[in-house]
């Protein structure tokens, strides 16, 4: 999915977030080319920070207007780059709330699109309903037309009318098909980032627990 759309921003970020297991860079982020200068790499840089939440939203939006017309320079990711004082360990209280933070952001934003598609889910059914039920009404329409008025001419109308909405029913059909499969998806990664944010919260209580020992 290109980074383009929002739904291509949303998969990408979170799966920047789910494989960056002790920060080491995720698959997607390896293919985009994360330590390189060129486009690609610093696009793939920008999207890691917005993730980690070291960038707002407006920013991030800015930037990537200039990544999409292949402006976005080196300068421009460094002055908004967060400073990370790290561990000996290599890890440090700062990352692990940062892309805890983009994790929970990432949640919010997948409640907020599940809810909005359950509402358009209904819509379809209930048109599909009706649609249903208007199907069958011109069939019997057209079945009257023949028996009770003897009007051929009448009876095709309404066939062709009963395939034109059998059309747009198979049509809405097949919308309502792939959204679910599209909110099946986004559960199969909310539960992935669930269990993410859950290992952060742990190494953050231990990172916590060693600085409190170090003083």
């Amino acid at each position: 999915m290109s980074c383009g759309s929002p739904l291509g921003d949303l998969f990408y970020l979170a799966d920047t977030l789910l494989y960056r297991s002790h920060y080491s860079p995720s698959p997607a982020v390896r293919e985009r080319g994360l330590g390189g200068e060129g486009d690609e790499g610093l696009r793939a840089q920008l999207y890691q920070m917005y993730g980690e939440g070291q960038i707002s939203e407006e920013v991030f939006t800015a930037l990537r207007a200039l990544a999409d017309r292949g402006q976005l320079r080196p300068a421009d990711l460094a002055v908004h780059r967060a400073p990370a004082r790290r561990r000996p360990d290599g890890h440090s209280d700062v990352e692990v709330t940062n892309a805890l933070r983009g994790i929970r952001s990432r949640l919010a934003q997948l409640a907020q699109a599940r809810a909005a598609s359950e509402k358009v889910l209904a819509d379809l059914e209930a048109r599909l309903s009706g649609l249903a039920d208007r199907i069958v009404g011109k069939e019997q329409a057209a079945r009257d037309a023949i028996a009770v008025e003897h009007d051929e001419q009448a009876a095709r109308l309404r066939l062709a009318e009963k395939a034109e909405l059998a059309a747009s029913r198979s049509r809405l059909a097949a919308q309502m098909q792939a959204l679910r499969a599209d909110l099946a998806r986004l559960d199969d990664l909310r539960t992935q980032l669930e269990a993410k944010a859950a290992e952060l919260e742990a190494m953050q209580a231990r990172i916590r627990l060693s600085e409190e020992v170090l003083k």
